[in-house]
This record gives C-alpha cells, structure tokens and sequence, in this order.
C-alpha cells in the first residue's frame, strides 16, 4: 500500500486540499459535496446522505448551499472556528438509496468576516461505495500489536483511518491505497501498543474510511464510507 499525498480537511468526515499554501490565501475557501454511507450497531447498512464541507484559512462568519432541488442549507461551524462549515448528519438524513434529486450541482455561498460574499460550485455524481466489513480487529501473538483487517472496497480510491479513545482521537493514518497488482482482496494494518502508553487501558474505537475522489487530480471528494470497530485493551 502507498501513501497518497494529499491533505484532507477535517471529517468527518475528510476533503483533500490540492496546492493550497495558508499564507497566500485570501478569502477564499475550498466547497465540496459527497455521498457519505454508513453502518448500523448491527453491520447492517443504514444507508447513504449528502454531506457538505466548506474550509477557509480566513474567518467565515456563515455558510449556505443551494442544491439541485433548489433548498437552500445554512452549513454549521460546530468548532466555533470560523474556518470549517459542514452539515451535521442525522439518522433521518440517511437513505437506503441516493435520492435521484440530490445529484447535479451544488452553489456555496460563503461569507467572510469582512462581509465579502463568495460562490463557489461543485457537483455531485450518483458513485457511491459500501463501508468495508472490518474481519478482524486484536492483538498479535506477541502482543505488542493490535491489527485491523478489512474487505477490500470495490471501486475505492484510498481508505483513510483513525484510533479514537472516547471522543480523543489518539491516532491519524493519513489517506493510502493498496498499489498491489492485482489489487489485494483484503487488506490489514498494525498498530503498536506504544502508541497508546498516554492514554492507557481502555476502550478504542477503529475508524476505517473509504474515499472515492471526483478525478485523478485526488482534489475532491465524490464518497466516503464510515466503518468502526471497538477493541477493550486491558493492558499495555
């Protein structure tokens, strides 16, 4: 597997910047929109939903999307940032498929602290993916290691993951695809132990991301899928 070089935003979710330097960026802002699908408690599929992301490096005091349908959004900054906008998911928002008057293009309309007002597009396509089935997640032999393992996703870009501690994200692996030829039917990483010492025992959460991007240029984002599993360590 490689790494891909790209810089994705924040989540949830995850949108790749493409030659953004912070200091030359002058309000201006990067706008996508993509299927995000997840999983139930059960395994089971709870389905797919429109998910919108708007960063800037400069102050943004608000954020609204017009979609294909014609309603218009106002985007949230949960961070109290002023530099990430998104919509935030509910259980009703998912369906068991992409409605058909979700796909076409979306208009951001972003407003900065100073009261400048900019637009900016980005269309949407029917591509989605399933979450990867997690097939193991334990530690090793030695024990000194914990593993994750996973079904290859059909049609997937690269997968992304992080370790979560409660609501602490103690662990980022940035986005990387499997480059093997033919490509792998199911894949696995590890993770050492030593890398939870300054947290300790306790309950970690694996989230594996699939991403599929709009274009080969991996600058935005067409889907993501979300799968978790939970492991209890007892000792380090």
């Amino acid at each position: 597997m490689k790494k891909l070089h790209v810089l994705t935003l924040l989540f949830i979710l995850m949108i790749t910047l493409a030659g953004c330097e912070k200091g030359a960026i002058t309000n201006d802002a990067t706008a996508d929109v993509f299927v995000k699908s997840i999983l139930n408690t059960d395994g089971t599929l709870k389905g797919y939903a429109v998910a919108h992301s708007v960063f800037s490096y400069n102050q943004v005091s608000g954020v609204s999307v017009k979609g294909p349908d014609s309603k218009t959004t106002q985007l949230t900054d949960p961070d109290g940032t002023g530099n990430s906008f998104y919509n935030v998911l509910a259980d009703t928002d998912y369906a068991t498929t992409l409605p058909s008057t979700a796909i076409g293009t979306y208009s951001y309309t972003v407003t900065f602290k100073d009261g400048t007002q900019t637009t900016y597009t980005n269309t949407l396509s029917s591509t989605t993916i399933l979450p990867a089935k997690i097939t193991g997640l334990a530690k090793n032999v030695s024990g000194d290691s914990i593993y994750i393992s996973w079904n290859a996703i059909a049609n997937t870009s690269a997968y992304q993951l992080k370790i979560l501690n409660g609501t602490t994200q103690v662990y980022y692996q940035s986005a990387f695809a499997d480059n093997s030829s033919p490509l792998k039917a199911s894949l696995r990483l590890a993770f050492p132990l030593s890398s939870f010492l300054a947290i300790g025992p306790g309950t970690y959460t694996f989230e594996l991301d699939g991403l599929v991007f709009e274009t080969s240029a991996n600058d935005f984002l067409q889907a993501v899928s979300v799968s978790t599993k939970d492991i209890v360590v007892t000792s380090l």
